[in-house]
C-alpha cells in the first residue's frame, strides 16, 4: 500500500510541485480509496517525506551494488529519471526546508563510504562528504539546467551523450584533484 501511494505521488510532485498536488489525486493514481493514505502515511508533508527517503534508499542500494567506486558514481551523475532532480528543486522552491524534507542522505552516505573505501586508509570522512557534496550539486545543476546552459554556451551542435559525458569527466577531474594538483602555487 505504501508503495503504491509512493509511486504514484513521485511523478506528481515532480511535475507540478508538491503544493499544487493534493492527497486525493495522489489516492486517484494509486487507485487506493483517499482515507488510506492517512492510515498508511499521514499528511502531505509525510508522503513527501517518504517519497524523498525512499529515493534516498533506492539510489544508496544502487551505489553499494555497483561494481565499483566510478560505477557508484555514474550512477549519482546518470540518473535515469530527472523526477527526483525536479521534484527536489519545485519542493524547494515552495519554501521547504531541505534538511526537513530527508535529513541526511542514506545516498550520499553510501557514496561517501564507497569513497573512503576506495582511498583505503588515507580515506577521510569529511573529505568525502565534500566530494559527494559537490558531484552531487554539479549532478542535480546539469539535471536541471543542462538543456538552457547547452544553449546559452552554444553547444546545441554536441549531442546530449557526449557533452553529458564531456561535463561529467570534468567536474570528476576537478572533485577528486590531488592537493598538489588543487594548489596553484
Amino acid at each position: 500500500m505504501v508503495q503504491l501511494l509512493v509511486d504514484a505521488a513521485r511523478p506528481l510532485f515532480a511535475s507540478r510541485g508538491p503544493a499544487a498536488v493534493s492527497l486525493r489525486e495522489v489516492a486517484r493514481a494509486a487507485g487506493v480509496n483517499y482515507g488510506l493514505i492517512h492510515q498508511y502515511v499521514g499528511t502531505k508533508d509525510d508522503l513527501l517525506k517518504l517519497v524523498f527517503q525512499r529515493s534516498s534508499d533506492a539510489y544508496a542500494q544502487q551505489f553499494s551494488a555497483a561494481a565499483s567506486t566510478e560505477d557508484a558514481i555514474a550512477i549519482l551523475m546518470r540518473p535515469k529519471s530527472s523526477e527526483y532532480v525536479r521534484m527536489l528543486a519545485r519542493s524547494i522552491l515552495e519554501g521547504r526546508d531541505p534538511a526537513a524534507i530527508l535529513g541526511r542522505s542514506p545516498a550520499m552516505d553510501e557514496l561517501s563510504r564507497r569513497i573512503v573505501q576506495s582511498e583505503g586508509d588515507a580515506g577521510d570522512d569529511v573529505e568525502s562528504r565534500i566530494q559527494v557534496a559537490a558531484l552531487t550539486s554539479a549532478a542535480l545543476g546539469w539535471g536541471l539546467f543542462g538543456s538552457f546552459v547547452r544553449g546559452i554556451t552554444g553547444l546545441e551542435d554536441q549531442s546530449d551523450e557526449d557533452l553529458t559525458l564531456a561535463v561529467y569527466a570534468l567536474v570528476r577531474r576537478g572533485v577528486f584533484l590531488t592537493t598538489d594538483e588543487a594548489d596553484p602555487s
